[in-house]
């Protein structure tokens, strides 16, 4: 399962990458590579030459990085390592297909200055005062939020009322949703954008977009909390023939969220063309020597924290102002920890083995790290030796083909501990009044001892 989510994940990143930068070779919206230009400069000799480099240098790294999807898919009887080349993969792809993009931009921006083709008003942003006091109009209700906190609030007594292990996907919910929730009150103080010296048109424009965006907000709280729904049930799903059913269910509410920000985002550009066709007041505003490398936004006399961007769809932050180097440089340091922390704890699970004593207490430990559990040998109400374990799913734990180590829920059994390796029968099952353990060594022989010694400390001989 992790090998499929991991894959589908990837393959929606390159996609992206795929649909966000290829296009940048075309003349769209006043720009090519993210560059202000008038449409006469598309006849330069330098300018197809860019457009030529740029289209084969991109090729060239698409297919590459197409292509190191393979050695992914070979990995996938190794957990630490397939995760650890995932990360590399996703890392080494933004870099690489970004490359030729950053080197065209730049070259596009030099011919630019060169041959002094600026368009508009070079480095002013304007204002339209109707449109600021009208900006706030047809926004979604904020009370409409109500019903994605209601999801969470299910959520919550769901973990209340059937399962303690739901609480972390009831506080990701919230969190979720306290973020959507924020990005809807942004977007009633986001700067106004001038399209045209007629207000009217202004006035059309961004109603629209904080409309649309408003909207796709709420609706991105409450698939999401859906999204969460649907996992409680695959990690309560007891029956095995289930599970690629839920895992497709729970893939596909995965792309929901980006389809719905390519057709929102869509339908906002068509709209913008549609009517600036019309109106021939189009006003250009020329702010290339803000946008770092085409897509980072740097302008210190631009006080909003989010600017429309460039290159894709969506907002990116103004990293000139205190709360934009804060989300940024926040964002940059979350993503190297988790990168680090998954890491490691993929290669520790690796190379430690969990480890079954008996102490001097009359208990039983099982260390293990993040799954150590201790009980006294008087709770033992069943112990037994098995050749197999009934199958299930892993509710909060690691599992790959050689081993499975923490919590899961199996078919007529319900919450268990596992620590075994996989296909080294036999495994020792004991059952206590929280649910059942099952452990293993990976030498059969050794197994045997500690079932033998369970035996006489629990009185079972």
């Amino acid at each position: 399962m992790l090998t499929l989510t991991l894959l589908f994940s990837a393959i929606i990143c390159y996609i992206v990458l795929l649909a966000t930068y290829k296009p940048q070779a075309k003349y769209r919206s006043g720009m090519l590579f993210a560059v202000t230009l008038p449409e006469e400069a598309l006849e330069h000799e330098g300018i197809r030459g860019i457009q030529a480099r740029f289209q084969a240098s991109f090729n060239k790294a698409s297919i590459g990085m197409g292509l190191g999807l393979i050695p992914f898919l070979i990995l996938y009887q190794f957990m630490s390592v397939q995760v650890l080349y995932f990360f590399v993969w996703l890392v080494g792809s933004v870099i690489v297909m970004v490359l030729p993009f950053r080197r065209a931009f730049w070259e596009t921006l030099a011919l630019k200055r060169e041959h002094e083709w600026f368009v508009g008003h070079k480095r002013v942003i304007l204002t339209d005062l109707r449109v600021s006091q009208l900006k706030n109009q047809r926004s979604a209700s904020l009370w409409l939020y109500v019903i994605p906190f209601l999801m969470v609030a299910g959520l919550l007594l769901w973990a209340i009322r059937g399962d303690a292990e739901l609480y972390a996907i009831a506080a990701c919910g919230f969190l979720l949703t306290a973020l959507f929730f924020g990005f809807s009150l942004y977007i009633r103080r986001m700067r106004t954008k001038v399209y045209s010296m007629n207000t009217e048109v202004n006035l059309v424009l961004n109603q629209a977009r904080r409309r649309s965006l408003s909207y796709l907000w709420l609706w991105m709280a409450i698939a999401e909390n859906i999204h969460l729904g649907l996992l409680c049930l695959l990690l309560l799903n007891e029956n095995p023939a289930m599970d690629g059913v839920w895992l497709a269910v729970i893939l596909l509410f995965t792309a929901i969220p980006v389809g719905s920000l390519l057709y929102v985002y869509r339908k906002i550009n068509t709209l913008e063309q549609e009517i600036l066709s019309r109106d021939g007041k189009i006003v250009y505003t020329d702010e290339d020597e803000y946008w770092s490398n085409g897509f980072t936004y740097h302008n210190p006399y631009d006080k909003s924290i989010f600017m429309p961007k460039r290159v894709g769809i969506g907002e990116t932050v103004n990293t000139a102002t205190p709360v934009g180097k804060l989300i940024v440089w926040g964002a940059v340091g979350m993503t190297a920890v988790l990168i680090l922390g998954v890491t490691f704890m993929m290669i520790r699970s690796e190379l430690t083995s969990p480890a079954l004593a008996i102490t001097s207490e009359h208990s039983v430990e099982i260390k293990y790290p993040m799954y150590s559990y201790d009980f006294s040998i008087d709770d033992i109400q069943e112990l037994t030796l098995v050749d197999s374990i009934p199958s299930g799913a892993k509710t909060n734990g690691e599992a790959t083909g050689k081993y499975a180590r923490g919590y899961f829920r199996l078919k007529e059994l319900g919450k268990s501990r596992l620590y075994i390796f996989k296909d080294k029968p036999p495994y020792i099952r004991i059952k206590l009044d929280s649910g059942y353990i099952f452990y293993n060594e990976k030498e059969p022989g050794r197994t045997r001892e500690l079932f033998e010694q369970l035996r006489k400390q629990a009185g079972l001989d």
